[in-house]
Parts: structure tokens; sequence; C-alpha cells
């Protein structure tokens, strides 16, 4: 059986993750749209059956990556963990009557969303070449993902028992007060709720550095270029 080139392999990579982009891309539709009607949890709707198809397809993708390793202990141990957001688990435990609490299911929901978003960051990491670029787009997408899925739990768990929830935009401007640790005005009454607060307070006190230190060195790069162009500029006078 001929081998593959190493460009061949890269470019079967580069695909598998846009896939997997797009995968990821039908399970937030599904769950956004199941979220904001009101579908009863663990029962076959759509996100149900997607969740399990797209699994499916993840789990076939880290075996996939595993043939095209080079070192495939050494690949397979370093991405253990992401086999593990590959696992229908919200299949398994409907096949077997395991009883989970709302706010329990929902968190293992979002697990294979956690998988495509890893795909996601690969693809920024090729696309963009300077890595103080790449790794901010990184921690942007990577804010942006926690953020929506912290406000679809929010929404959910919280609506019906607190009064101050009744739209999805109450839920964004808990989320945008949260995350700037400016402090919301809507205080959490579920203990789902309390914990998304908190862990969405502590994203923005870890992230938002990153911003600033990301700025600096831009505005940094920016003066430094500045100021080679206007020495070589001024070297090339006195020549």
């Amino acid at each position: 059986m001929k081998r593959l080139t190493p460009e061949h392999a890269q470019k079967i990579r580069n695909t598998l993750n846009v896939l997997g982009v797009l995968a990821s891309a039908w399970l937030i539709v599904s769950l956004s749209l199941e979220a904001f009607s009101d579908d009863p949890f663990l029962t076959h709707t759509v996100y149900f059956d997607t969740q399990f198809w797209v699994c499916v397809y993840f789990t076939a993708d880290f075996f996939v990556f595993l043939l095209l390793a080079d070192n495939k202990w050494r690949f397979f141990s370093r991405y253990f963990f992401v086999l593990l957001l590959s696992i229908p688990y919200l299949t398994i435990i409907n096949d077997a009557h395991l009883h989970l609490s709302v706010e329990q299911i929902y968190f293992i929901r979002l697990i294979p969303l956690l998988r495509g978003a890893a795909a996601l960051v690969l693809i920024v990491s090729v696309i963009v070449r300077r890595n103080t670029t790449a790794l901010f787009l990184s921690y942007l997408i990577l804010l942006f993902s926690i953020i929506y899925f912290l406000t679809l739990i929010f929404f959910v768990v919280e609506r019906g028992s607190n009064l101050e929830i009744k739209t999805y935009y109450d839920s964004l401007w808990w989320a945008a007060m949260t995350v700037t640790t400016l402090g919301s005005t809507i205080q959490p009454l579920t203990v789902a709720g309390k914990i998304t607060t908190t862990i969405l307070a502590m994203v923005g006190l870890t992230i938002f550095p990153i911003f600033t230190a990301y700025i600096t060195t831009v505005i940094n790069r920016i003066s430094q270029r500045e100021i080679g162009i206007k020495a070589e500029a001024k070297h090339g006078h006195k020549t």
C-alpha cells in the first residue's frame, strides 16, 4: 500500500478539522433551537439525534488522526482527552436509564461542543501563521464560545424560577456584566446558575488581561517598525 506523503496527510487533517467545525456548528444550532423552544430533555429531539451522529463522526475522526500520526502512542496519550470528548454520553445515559437532574444533563450535552472548539482552534493556528495573532484569535474564539454556552445554561436553568430572566436577552445582559466583572443586577437563584456565574467571572478575570497583553504587543511591534523605517530613511539621506 502506498504511503501518504506528509503534504497529503496534512490536507486530510485540515479537511477533518473543517468538518469537525461544521459538525459543531450543527450541534450549536440544534442545541440553541431546543433551548429556546422548551423541548424536554432526554427525549428524541433534534439535538439528541444530532449529538449521537456527530459524536460518531468525532470518534472516527480521532482514529483517522491516530492512523496518520507518525508516533501513534504519543498521539494517543497526548490527545486521549479528545476521544473522551467524542463519546455520546447523552445517548449512553438515555439507554442506561440513568436519572440525572436537568442541570446535569445540560452540562453533559455541551461536552461534544468542546471537541469542535478544539478543531476550530487548530484551524486558526494553521491559517494564522503569526503565533501571537493565532493565540489571540484562539482565546477570542474560546471566550465567545464559553460566554454563549454559559448564557444558554443560565437561561435554561434560571427561567421559570428567576423572575428577572424572561428572555434570552436578559441572560446576555447578565453575561456581559459578569464577564467584565462589573457585576450584574440579575442574581442567580439555582445552584447551576450560581456555578455558571462563578465560572464566567473567573473567565473574565483570566482572559481579559490576555487581550491587554496582545494590544500592548501589537503597539510595540508597530512602534518598532516605525522606528526601523525612520532609521532606514535617515540612513538613506546620509548616503
